[in-house]
């Protein structure tokens, strides 16, 4: 055994058992990946209440949805809005659908610095088919760009452009051509030498190759040629990971060179959550679709927005009926939306409170690093996103044991498996010092405990 085997040996978490799953509920999801898997009652602040009375600080905001917390007062503003129309066949518009979309394209059009149109949707994974649609209405299909690392859904299309093979085991959308770039994230990135931080020129050379003769992928004056070029401004499911800056715009620049559609996947980022209303502002990219969802509807409604600057998504270039769902233009989710929306108008400066929480998370995940340097290698927080970088592949028990390991409450963080040495951290945006001080208590504890779980077994 070679000495690396030998350490991932030593290391290695031994299997759990599988939960007990009820025998009407499908098992294919996220929900059933752990044995412990609490039945939640109801939601308030960053809290959630099991079933059992057992209460869990929610430190992912339901998968980043949640930017005002469990507040069930929305959901009764959005009712005011749409309780004279309950339904609505998605061929007909109404007047709560129009203010909805002027109020979005206002959003985006002010931090691009140009006009455009809005196009709904529901979940991201859907936002993301529709803005491939766009920009295939407008240069034609081809080849998509994406990095290594990204993650922009599971459906048949968006699987093909998320990074892990395992979302393309199932049902896939084989046609599509996809290139990925090399890995924007410096920690995993093969070419980044161990003293330097962020890209240098050999990287950045190595994202802005493509289109050449000796590529393989064509660009400007090919007939195979890219046709749109999409990227997270931080990969969250790769590990809450923020691409170089200088990268980024150097990526963006050629693309765009090259006659491909820049789309920026702002599901996750978007409204607030690193910082600026967006997540491209961060590095000064100025893309030519953004997709949105999340922070939309504070988790209250399926619902995601595509903004297109002019002309991609005009009438003549992205034609009626090139796309049709039957629940985006549902008067639920568009309340939902607009009562959303006026929470965000009356948020008086969301960027500088997000600096400030980037702030105080920062400082406790320093104490957490300081005080378990075995198992913490790095950490960071920009606005309200953070990560802990562990030294192994420990994130998924880790997680597992936030949420039991403190006998007066359960911590709910984020794991995934394109990042397994990395817990993901993204609270709600409203978020307290008591409830930070909470976090931090109960991942000192899991850390305590994750010392024995992987100490080597005889």
């Amino acid at each position: 055994m070679t000495a690396t085997n030998a350490t991932n040996a030593a290391t290695a978490v031994p299997p759990r058992p599988t939960p007990t799953v009820p025998l009407f509920a499908g098992a294919g999801n996220l929900i059933y990946r752990a044995e412990h898997v609490p039945r939640f009652v109801r939601g308030e602040g960053s809290y959630l209440e099991a079933a059992d009375g057992r209460r869990y600080l929610d430190a992912e905001a339901a998968n980043g949805t949640v930017a005002f917390g469990y507040d069930r007062r929305i959901l009764a503003e959005a009712l005011a809005h749409c309780q004279d129309l309950p339904a609505l066949p998605s061929f007909c518009e109404s007047d709560l659908r129009l203010g909805v979309l002027e109020r979005l394209e206002r959003l985006f059009a002010e931090a691009v610095g140009a006009p455009g149109r809005v196009e709904l949707d529901l979940g991201g994974a859907q936002g993301m088919e529709t803005a491939l649609r766009i920009a295939f209405s407008a240069v034609g299909p081809g080849t998509i760009v994406v990095f290594e690392g990204a993650f922009h859904g599971r459906s048949g299309v968006t699987s093909m452009l998320s990074s892990s093979p395992r979302y393309r085991e199932l049902l896939a959308a084989w046609g599509l051509e996809v290139v990925r770039l090399p890995s924007p994230d410096c920690g995993i990135c093969p070419h980044a030498a161990a003293e330097r931080k962020g890209c240098g020129t050999g990287c950045i050379t190595a994202a802005s190759r493509w289109g050449s003769e000796l590529s393989g992928v064509g660009g400007a004056g090919f007939a195979r040629k890219v046709s749109a070029f999409v990227f997270e401004s931080v990969q969250n499911v790769g590990g809450m990971a923020e691409p170089d800056h200088a990268l980024l715009r150097a990526a963006v620049d050629h693309a765009r060179a090259n006659g491909a559609v820049v789309i920026s996947d702002e599901i996750f980022t978007g409204m607030h959550r690193t910082g600026p209303r967006w997540g491209f502002q961060r590095s000064g990219v100025v893309p030519d679709v953004v997709v949105a969802s999340k922070a939309l509807t504070n988790g209250g409604a399926a619902l995601s927005a595509v903004w297109a600057r002019e002309p991609l998504a005009d009438p003549r270039t992205y034609r009626p009926s090139s796309h049709s769902s039957t629940y985006i233009g549902i008067p639920h989710a568009l309340g939902v939306t607009r009562a959303v929306l006026d929470r965000w108008d009356m948020w008086a400066d969301p960027e500088a409170d997000m600096s400030r929480l980037a702030t105080r998370m920062t400082a406790r995940l320093e104490q957490l690093k300081a005080a378990h340097p075995a198992l913490i290698r790095e950490v960071g927080a920009f606005g309200g996103a953070a990560r802990i970088v562990l030294t192994g592949n420990h994130a998924p028990e880790l997680r597992r044991l936030c949420l039991t390991v403190d006998p007066r409450v359960g911590l709910i963080v984020a794991s995934t498996g394109m990042a397994p040495h990395v817990i993901n951290i993204h609270p709600p945006l409203v978020i307290g010092d008591e409830e930070l001080d909470v976090m931090t208590e109960v991942l000192d504890l899991a850390l305590t405990a994750l010392v024995t779980t992987t100490e080597p077994r005889s």
